[in-house]
């Protein structure tokens, strides 16, 4: 049956494609009173009277006409009988909304409802653009007739179908084919307490430098677009992007290292003989040639994160004892302020200026600060060349600082060779698939994540070797959607925040669309649910839905041209991932790692379109679980048919993250990494280096993780950030923030608890819109403030957040008891997340002391009649 009707249609299709089919519009009208004999389906009709019940349905007819004017091969037309009422006479329309289906020489005329959705109902499981629009080529050469022959067989076999039955069996694109599985265990070294060994593939081993990388771009592609920017013009708005090429960024680089060389800005280090060059600002071309400026000269360089706060900042340039910071002149006050901290630093090099102003040179002259602009040090640099110092693939090349949460920020010494064995682990693993070549010379990419976040790093080393283009953003994430319509990325490098907030958008307009009653709304309500249904059986695609409502959506957001979305730094929700799977139809990837592994050490495949876990080990890295007794993670061994001790044998389901099911794995313990992608260690710290790795040279993340039966990696805990509370239960708040942030009025969460205290507290940041909307059904008015302090919002929130728990299985002592409204963001800037969006938990607790204090008193959690702080 699925085989004929299959033929069928691709018989149906090669016919049509030799017609062509008009819309039909008024003039067509006058000259065609019959639709062309072999047309499929031609048009609709609709028609008003002067008549009270007629000309209420008009605004109807106009929206079903706008919505279904992008098929190729139908048209919605509103006539005016008034106005044309021999055209309606000649249609036979006699004083009633009518609505004819033309199909070849005969016509059905519709008599149902005339509301929006059962119209919309009748057009959408009749229109033939699927028909119309699947596997046809416009160059297919006139039907023969056989073809002929097998169109008649078709039509006359579908007759007892309606065309929206016919679809319930016609899944229309490409089926994914996952893998039955996505990595192996390797069992030869499994022993008491460490897991079997995941790997796919063999290793990468890079042979040449980042450096070395780039100049094979310029000489193969020299004269193509490499960098661009968006200028803005004297009203502050900004223009389209303007390109450099290859060729030229790297005269800049070259002369920009020269010039840093003869000046001495960038000599060995003391002690390690090292050059370092710290930058300090945001995305921007000046960047890049900045940090390949240093790798020309043999060096490496340290990222400064533009939000970095001025104690991280002075113990970073006291630390590297750079003698140099590229910068804007937006970091010149900060970098003065630490000066005192850092007795090395000279030199001072602006990027976004040509003429340095007076007060800029009076300010660092000073603090005894030299300030050039990059510009002169081109110009040095054409004056006295210097010869590329290549580097080993082996030297450093970028000294990231992870802020942490607690104590100084740690240097993670990330090298040339971990950096491009990271990126080819990503081009393996994301050009699998049918066809998906996802890097190409006419691949773009928008930089917005901040430089010195690895991830981006390793797509801007994948965008060079691949010859592609790398489009900054304003500098402002307020106006990103703004430069996503202008550069149009081929894909998208993104964190779950942002997409969480484009989802919250996306989903409220097309729901207020579907609460007022338009043709609209109704569409993209119908067009979510058929596409997530579709997606269950492994289908991103559908041709009639994707070309009437999420193209629109496509292009308003600039993800038009979108093939792929990588997402990580941080969990993601199910819902949100999936919504984009069916929102772009393309590939939607979720990577896990960190910065000590360069970012990535698993993704997602290409065909893999379940949710919950974070795919299989890249080629670039191998990965274990190690047991971790005291939270009762136990790796499951069974060694010649004799297990350990019942209590360590591990449970073979486990329930996690929300699952309401238990899923089948093969181990659970805390993650640990080995590979090319392992960091060297930290910069001048080798007692926490050495607390990093195990004997046997395994890096361990602190995370839990399980693996599931066919090879893929779930995150279900963390084991640095967790807590025994008073009646001896661990708990994660990480694994609660993750569960709660499913309930529509949580944005940002920080659940907090401690070993004196027997339950947990809340400081929740909500969603405004949805509270609001909230305040509305509860009859309360008021500010953000005035709604997060009024008592039946903060009960009617606590109550949705308890039952979200419930759902997502959380436990008794899991349950947040009592929680605070709090009206302002946790960002980097109010230091209350890590320059990579992480909770910065000590800095939280110290910030909400009292009211945490408050909270138990509320929640009633007292020891020994009153509230005791744990340390007191």
């Amino acid at each position: 049956m699925r085989t004929f009707l299959v033929a069928a249609v691709a018989a149906m299709a090669a016919a049509v494609t030799s017609t062509q089919v008009p819309k039909l519009d008024q003039d067509i009208l006058k000259t065609h009173t019959v639709p062309a004999p072999n047309a499929v389906e031609f048009d609709k009709l609709l028609a008003e009277k002067d008549v009270v019940f007629a000309k209420s349905l008009a605004p109807t007819w106009k929206q079903l006409s706008a919505a279904f004017s992008v098929l190729d091969n139908a048209a919605v037309v509103h006539i005016d009988c008034d106005k044309h009422e021999s055209l309606c006479t000649s249609h036979g329309i006699e004083g009633f909304p009518t609505l004819k289906l033309y199909r070849g020489t005969k016509f059905e005329e519709y008599e149902g409802q005339r509301s929006v959705g059962a119209l919309s109902d009748f057009l959408v499981n009749r229109v033939d653009a699927p028909i119309h629009n699947f596997g046809t080529d416009p160059s297919s050469p006139p039907p023969t007739p056989v073809l002929n022959a097998l169109l008649v067989v078709g039509l006359t076999f579908l007759v007892g179908f309606s065309l929206a039955g016919y679809l319930l069996f016609f899944r229309p694109g490409r089926k994914a084919s996952p893998p039955a599985f996505f990595s192996q265990p390797d069992t030869s070294t499994v022993r008491p307490g460490h897991g079997a060994v995941y790997k796919v593939g063999s290793f990468p081993n890079p042979q040449a430098s980042l450096l070395e990388v780039l100049e094979t771009a310029v000489v193969t592609n020299g004269d193509g677009a490499f960098l661009g920017r968006r200028r803005f013009d004297a009203a502050g708005n900004a223009g389209p992007y303007q390109w450099d090429s290859y060729a030229a960024v790297y005269d800049r680089i070259r002369n920009l290292s020269a010039g840093l060389q003869h000046e001495n800005m960038i000599d060995p280090t003391p002690g390690d003989g090292r050059r370092l060059l710290c930058i300090y600002m945001k995305n921007c071309p000046e960047y890049v040639v900045a940090q390949y400026a240093a790798f020309y000269a043999g060096g490496a360089f340290c990222a400064l994160y533009d939000t970095l706060g001025a104690s991280s900042t002075g113990f970073i340039l006291s630390q590297t004892q750079g003698s140099t910071v590229i910068c804007t002149t937006s970091e010149l006050k900060a970098i003065v302020q630490v000066k005192a901290s850092a007795p090395t630093l000279r030199h001072v090099v602006v990027c976004d200026v040509v003429i340095k102003a007076q007060a800029d040179l009076d300010l660092c002259g000073q603090a005894g600060l030299q300030l050039w602009t990059m510009r002169e040090l081109e110009l040095v640099g054409t004056k006295h060349p210097r010869p590329a110092t290549y580097p080993k693939v082996s030297a450093l090349s970028f000294l990231m600082y992870t802020s942490g949460t607690t104590g100084d920020p740690k240097g993670v010494e990330i090298t040339h060779a971990n950096i491009l064995a990271c990126a080819a682990g990503a081009k393996d693993r994301l050009n699998r698939g049918d066809g998906a070549v996802c890097f190409t010379p006419a691949s773009i990419h928008l930089s917005y994540l901040p430089m010195p976040h690895i991830l981006e790093q390793i797509v801007q080393s994948v965008m060079i070797s691949a010859k592609g283009r790398i489009g900054f953003y304003q500098g402002n994430t307020l106006k990103l959607t703004e430069d996503l319509v202008e550069l149009r990325p081929t894909h998208f490098v993104t964190v779950p925040r942002l997409l969480n907030k484009i989802y919250d958008k996306v989903i409220q307009a097309g729901g207020s669309s579907s609460s007022g009653g338009g043709i609209k709304g109704w569409l993209f309500k119908r067009a979510v649910q058929t596409k997530l249904a579709n997606l269950k059986q492994g289908y991103q695609a559908h041709p009639l839905y994707d070309k009437l409502v999420f193209s629109k959506i496509q292009a308003k957001l600039g993800l038009d041209r979108c093939r792929f979305v990588l997402t990580g730094s941080a969990p993601i929700s199910d819902d949100v991932l999936s919504f984009f799977r069916i929102l772009l139809t393309s590939t939607i990837t979720e990577g896990y790692g960190q910065s000590e592994c360069t970012g990535a050490s698993t993704l997602t495949d290409h065909d893999d379109v379940q949710c919950g876990t974070v795919g299989a080990p890249m080629a670039s890295c191998e990965i274990k679980l190690v047991s971790v007794p005291e939270m009762g993670y136990y790796i499951y061994i069974s060694i010649r048919k004799q297990l350990i001790t019942k209590r360590h044998r591990y449970l073979m389901t486990d329930s996690v993250h929300g699952d309401v099911n238990k899923i089948p794995v093969n181990g659970r313990g805390e993650i640990c990494f080995r590979g090319p992608t392992v960091f060297s260690g930290y910069f001048k710290a080798p007692d926490k280096t050495a607390e990093a790795f195990d004997a046997d040279g395994w890096l361990h993340s602190g995370d839990i993780g399980v693996w599931t039966l066919d090879g893929r990696l779930k995150i279900v805990d963390r084991k640095k950030n967790i807590f025994k509370l008073s009646q001896g239960e661990y708990v994660a708040p990480e694994k609660i923030e993750n569960v709660i942030k499913a309930s529509v009025y949580v944005g940002q969460s920080f659940v907090y608890g401690d070993s004196l205290h027997a339950v947990l507290v809340g400081i929740i940041v909500p969603e405004a819109a949805q509270l609001k909307m909230l305040a509305d059904s509860l009859n309360v008015s008021g500010s953000l403030i005035d709604l997060c302090r009024h008592p039946k919002v903060v009960e009617a929130v606590h109550k949705d957040i308890v039952a979200v728990g419930k759902k997502g299985a959380l436990s008794g002592f899991e349950t947040v008891r009592a929680i605070l409204l709090h009206p302002e963001h946790f960002t980097v800037e109010n230091d209350l997340l890590t320059p990579t969006f992480k909770l910065k938990r000590n800095d939280a607790k110290k910030l909400f002391s009292t009211q945490i204090d408050a909270l138990y008193d509320k929640a009633g959690d007292l020891v020994a009649g009153k509230n005791i702080k744990q340390g007191e």
